[in-house]
């Protein structure tokens, strides 16, 4: 004869707490605020535990954490239209996988912010029934995040990523929105928008945002990727409300890209026409960072630093020998030029060299030019110097005659 007794769970209707990265203080914060211990017939609570009880709650399949993009194709428009694909799942979350090839083919992230509709069960034990499922209803809050940007000074060829410079209190999985704004060493303002890494290399975000952004008439996420965007086509993209709305369907924490958009308009100078590149700079210069992170269980963070993008040191190599005399014949089919090279390697950017020709040809006539070599008798100097640009090398100069 079983004569344990019957179980129940009982859950306090207008509850809320604070959001917590860790599942397991999630669990604990349902057994301290939304339990109703005297309505319930459970056990005395000090000899429970999170062990005792299973949690689950209603989870909306992502598209932003590792959803295939076979399938992520196939439910876009579900998507979008729709409460998506829901189940009730633990609330640590859950990842279906192909048995056979171990690819991800879909998950379900961890409890976070917003109102959750939860199950609870106690598990029963030698004095107690298994219980019946109970429904639940909670606001999870979200938690505060501060932003810390470390300042740095790197070289154009290291590889810049902003979430390397970027850490956060409390430490959990941030997107990040890095903004770099600053005068680059050809005396031009520089302003770059780094996007977070999953919505410019997820096929099934960029496929959606693109579909929608292309219904109405603007730049799509491919192009913005590929060509930039102005400030002007920015902020008339994220004052679109059927722009938001497919964001945070998807995911997208929308209250992040305000904070961005913030940011921008206080730059110095600003202006609807200035084209913000979408990466990280690639030009040396001085550079304000600001981070913004991305997660809709945190209220937006923002940190700012600085960045100092020093030009790589080169070398200055004439591209051809041409000793200290040639002849009017020679010096027209002649290389005068010189180009840079790192470690013996030419470099791909030679926009930077500057050539300065001076000289008196033989009858006497002066000679200046910045562009074409001399070719009349006469005797010549030639100086080759670095203008600006990702490069720093000494000046060279040679000193020839032409001849008859």
């Amino acid at each position: 004869t079983d004569n344990r007794i019957d179980s129940e769970v009982v859950l306090k209707d207008n509850v809320s707490f604070t959001y917590n990265k860790d599942a397991a203080a999630m669990k604990q914060a349902v057994l301290d605020s939304m339990v109703d211990w005297e309505r319930s017939t459970l056990p005395e609570k000090d000899t429970l535990s999170t062990e005792d009880f299973t949690f689950t709650y209603n989870a909306r399949l992502s598209i932003l954490d590792g959803l295939s993009s076979e399938i992520g194709d196939s439910i876009a428009d579900t998507i979008l239209n729709g409460e998506g694909i829901r189940a009730y799942v633990p609330f640590e979350g859950e990842c279906y996988t192909d048995k056979i090839t171990g690819k991800v083919l879909g998950s379900f992230p961890q409890i976070g912010a917003g109102e959750q509709k939860i199950k609870v069960i106690f598990n029963g034990n030698s004095d107690y029934h298994k219980s019946a499922e109970t429904n639940g209803t909670v606001t999870v809050n979200k938690a505060n995040v501060k932003v810390s940007v470390n300042s740095a000074s790197r070289y154009v060829s290291e590889v810049v990523k902003g979430i390397d410079l970027v850490s956060t209190d409390p430490e959990d999985s941030f997107n990040m929105y890095v903004i770099y704004a600053g005068i680059t060493s050809n005396v031009t303002t520089g302003v770059y928008l780094e996007l977070p890494e999953q919505y410019t290399s997820n096929s099934t975000v960029i496929k959606v945002v693109d579909k929608v952004l292309a219904g109405l008439n603007q730049p799509t996420l491919t192009e913005m990727l590929q060509n930039g965007i102005t400030v002007g086509e920015l902020r008339k993209l994220l004052n679109a409300s059927e722009v938001i709305d497919a964001l945070e369907k998807i995911g997208v924490d929308t209250g992040a890209l305000e904070q961005v958009i913030k940011v921008i308009n206080k730059l110095p100078s600003i202006a609807d026409n200035l084209r913000i590149s979408i990466g990280a700079p690639n030009h040396a210069g001085i550079y304000s960072v600001t981070a913004v992170t991305d997660n809709k269980n945190y209220n937006t963070g923002v940190g700012a630093g600085a960045l100092v993008l020093k030009a790589d040191k080169a070398k200055l190599v004439w591209n051809q020998s041409i000793g200290k005399k040639i002849s009017a014949a020679e010096a027209a089919g002649a290389d005068f030029g010189a180009h840079l090279e790192i470690g013996g390697e030419r470099v791909g950017d030679q926009s930077s060299v500057s050539v300065l020709y001076s000289g008196f040809t033989s009858k006497w006539r002066a000679y200046s030019s910045t562009t074409t070599p001399p070719t009349e008798p006469g005797r010549y100097t030639m100086t080759v110097v670095v203008l600006g640009g990702n490069y720093l090398a000494s000046p060279i100069n040679r000193s020839f005659q032409i001849t008859k």
